[in-house]
């Protein structure tokens, strides 16, 4: 039976410094719930309401039974959706020395972030590397809105300037998303390597530049005006691109 202590621990993981302390997360949702199922994440609890279950049907022994309003206590959403896990955050496996990696240079909005694990998913991309301070993967939002994607997705916080000074030693490509390179349009071919998209209102970090050994851009229409695209749709737009030509 759920407790009020039990419900302010879950209250507790809506914030970063909880979760990282617990080694716990809350994930909401009908499609995020059953993604997590059929993944190998740790699943501590599970928590529903009776509405949600007359519309769903859930199979779990974890499975409890909580009233409208404890579950608008515990989730982090505006609209609770009826339905909540707490799981144990995952270690990070070691990356792999083969495909293409996504590197993720200062993405502060979880809606981005959330977006970007989902679109990378979309298109093969099974490793993402973060710089330090990009948003927090487990927040509740970039949770949300990769829709199960980032239980399928190795993901590693690192500092990128040691990370893709490796890589370029390793002689493999380093890719980055920069107003000045090469069209993207006009490239016949991609390198294994990284990819490297900066955050939404700095682009690529200077300290990064001189680790970039091919410079790429998404060409703007003659005319147009606009300073520069919304990193979730440009790494889209960018990874579409290696799809095709890979």
């Amino acid at each position: 039976m759920i407790t009020r202590n039990i419900i302010k621990t879950i209250q507790s993981l809506k914030q970063t410094k909880y979760r990282k302390e617990l080694q716990l997360f809350i994930a909401e949702g009908r499609k995020t719930v059953e993604e997590l199922l059929l993944s190998t994440l740790e699943i501590t609890a599970l928590y529903a309401t009776e509405r949600f279950l007359k519309e769903y049907e859930i199979q779990d022994e974890r499975l409890e039974t909580v009233s409208e309003v404890q579950m608008e206590q515990m989730s982090a959403l505006d609209t609770p959706p009826g339905i909540l896990a707490v799981v144990k955050t995952p270690k990070p496996g070691p990356l792999k020395d083969d495909g293409m990696v996504l590197a993720l240079d200062g993405i502060a909005n979880p809606g981005n972030m959330g977006t970007i694990i989902r679109t990378a998913e979309w298109f093969g991309i099974k490793q993402i590397v973060c710089s330090d301070d990009c948003v927090e993967i487990w927040n509740p939002k970039v949770i949300q809105a990769t829709m199960g994607s980032i239980f399928r997705t190795n993901i590693v916080s690192t500092d990128l300037v040691h990370f893709l000074d490796s890589v370029k030693l390793k002689g493999k490509a380093v890719y980055g998303a920069l107003l000045e390179g090469e069209n993207l349009f006009r490239m016949s071919q991609w390198e294994n390597g990284v990819i490297v998209i900066g955050s939404e209102s700095h682009g690529i970090r200077n300290n990064l530049i001189p680790l970039i050994t091919h410079p790429i851009t998404i060409p703007r229409a003659e005319g147009s005006v606009t300073e520069s695209l919304n990193a979730s749709m440009a790494t889209g737009i960018i990874l579409a691109n290696y799809a095709a030509k890979s």
